[in-house]
């Protein structure tokens, strides 16, 4: 219950930070699957929080956030990196490298990504590779 008012709260200072301009995001990887809340993605740096989504065979509790950069960006695709801090009750901490690569397949409605990710990062003492897909939806307020 505490991790999830922390992840509670951490999701309402994004959203407060991004002036009502969110964006969501389920991303799934080999065995584990994540519900993100961020900020913009087309800016510059952007900033993502992930709740790990366990279900009856890992029910454990997680939480990533994850701070981005843009290296490259078109109409159809975003190529980031960043930094990952996350914390898992089944290994007690990472932090990672993240790289991302998001395709806009529909010019009618660039705020739709399918987001490519791959992170290298260290728990256990060891260095880890994980990879994963997931869709993003930028959530935009008309001024």
């Amino acid at each position: 219950m505490k991790h999830l008012i922390i992840f509670c709260f951490l999701s309402i200072g994004i959203g407060l930070t991004a002036k009502a301009q969110v964006s969501v995001g389920l991303y799934k990887s080999s065995v584990f699957s994540h519900l993100g809340v961020g900020t913009d993605p087309e800016k510059k740096y952007f900033g993502e929080v992930r709740l790990f989504a366990g279900d009856w065979l890992n029910n454990y509790f997680g939480a990533e956030v994850i701070g981005q950069r843009n290296f490259s960006q078109t109409e159809w695709y975003n190529f980031s990196a960043g930094l990952l801090v996350g914390y898992h009750e089944f290994n007690e901490g990472m932090i990672g490298v993240p790289a991302f690569f998001s395709i806009k397949p529909l010019q009618a409605n660039t705020n739709l990504s399918l987001v490519l990710e791959a992170t290298p990062f260290v728990a256990y003492s060891s260095v880890h590779l994980r990879g994963s897909i997931g869709v993003r939806y930028f959530l935009r307020r008309d001024d």
